[in-house]
């Protein structure tokens, strides 16, 4: 798993923009909190699985990428997946933001 994440995040930091600080959290798919539409707030626990950690708040905008499995698609499909893999013990999500504007660029679920 450390080494997925690592990977993941190498990954993610390489195709941010030069001046943007993202962060990349991989969370338990349970733990994240879909607004309505594409314009609204997520809410998600930066954790796996059972945790004490606090909320997190972050805007989506028109250019928050989403994708199952690996596969970018639309928020609607994307809600699918996630109630999909909610109930897969093996399913993993990870949410990168820019910690500057408090955005997310990409959500990633997978199993």
């Amino acid at each position: 798993m450390t080494i997925r994440k690592s990977f993941i995040a190498t990954l993610l930091l390489l195709s941010a923009p030069v001046f943007a600080l993202v962060d990349a959290v991989e969370i338990s798919p349970d733990n994240i909190i879909l607004p309505a539409t594409i314009n609204g707030s997520m809410t998600f626990k930066p954790c796996v699985g059972e945790c004490d950690a606090e909320h997190k708040r972050a805007r989506l905008t028109a250019r928050t990428k989403f994708l199952v499995e690996g596969r970018a698609v639309k928020l609607d499909e994307f809600r699918r997946g996630l109630a999909a893999l909610r109930r897969s013990d093996e399913s993993y999500g990870l949410v990168s933001y820019d910690t500057e504007t408090n955005t997310v660029t990409r959500i990633e679920i997978s199993r």
